[in-house]
């Protein structure tokens, strides 16, 4: 074997070594396929920061002072399994999450946290959930032979504490856009729990209602209660709307 080939050779095995090692230091725990809808936001930071952890801090906004971005997902899950293959609970569930971009003070770590939703599962893994006492959604679709077509849906999310939220959003679709990634996910309550999601997903950005190139024909969003009336006061401002038809991911625990 020449010099080259037990180089190569070599090479392969540190690779491979570098997987096993991913693969024994990570647990598989769940996977789902989905529909979701996600919104985009700026809103007061002041009404966000405090949902984050001791030690936390929101990611600032350029050219917006006192705001930040806040992700509003609403999940339709259709298919829920753990690592043998049965199925979670029913097996499906439909819920609304609230997510930021946060980082540490001191150590410098950075990522997406997730801070609040409803959820008929409860708090959920990152417990930050309100559990939930309604949680619905209606989607329809329409379209003729090779067309994108129309979709509209409705959602409706009541927790027990009064936090509400109703969005309704109809659009025109388009072909979706495939992309598939690895994402670290951090609990707003427990920032040191972490989940790592494997996605494969297609997304339709619709764009901002109003603008030349949305695609939005109707989007309404109302979110009310002890909470949500806080953060969403009057001064938000909606920066995006993205339609993702499919969505599928592994998640992964240290």
């Amino acid at each position: 074997m020449s010099f080259l080939q037990r180089l190569f050779h070599h090479s392969r095995l540190l690779v491979c070594f570098a997987l096993l090692q991913t693969a024994v230091a990570q647990d598989y725990v769940e996977w789902s396929t989905e529909t979701r809808t996600a919104l985009s936001f700026r809103v007061n930071a002041a009404a966000v920061s405090p949902l984050l952890p001791e030690g936390w801090l929101l990611t600032p906004l350029e050219n917006a002072p006192g705001q930040v971005a806040l992700s509003v997902t609403f999940m339709d899950r259709h298919v829920v399994l753990d690592a043998q293959g049965q199925a979670v609970r029913t097996g499906s569930s439909r819920y609304m999450v609230m997510s930021v971009q946060a980082r540490n003070a001191q150590s410098g770590e950075a990522g997406t946290m997730i801070i609040n939703g409803i959820s008929p599962e409860g708090p959920g893994a990152y417990e930050v959930y309100q559990p939930a006492i309604t949680a619905d959604v209606t989607r329809m679709t329409a379209g003729q032979g090779e067309q994108a077509g129309r979709s509209e849906e409705t959602w409706t999310l009541a927790a027990q504490g009064g936090d509400r939220v109703r969005m309704t959003l109809r659009y025109q679709k388009a072909a979706a856009v495939r992309r598939q990634s690895s994402v670290v996910i951090r609990s707003g309550r427990r920032p040191a729990f972490t989940r790592t999601y494997q996605i494969d997903q297609a997304t339709d950005a619709l764009g901002v209602p109003g603008a030349a190139d949305s695609r939005i024909e109707q989007v309404s969003f109302e979110a009310t209660g002890p909470l949500f009336s806080r953060i969403f006061d009057g001064t938000q401002v909606l920066t995006g709307v993205t339609a993702i038809p499919w969505y599928s991911r592994e998640i992964f625990v240290p």
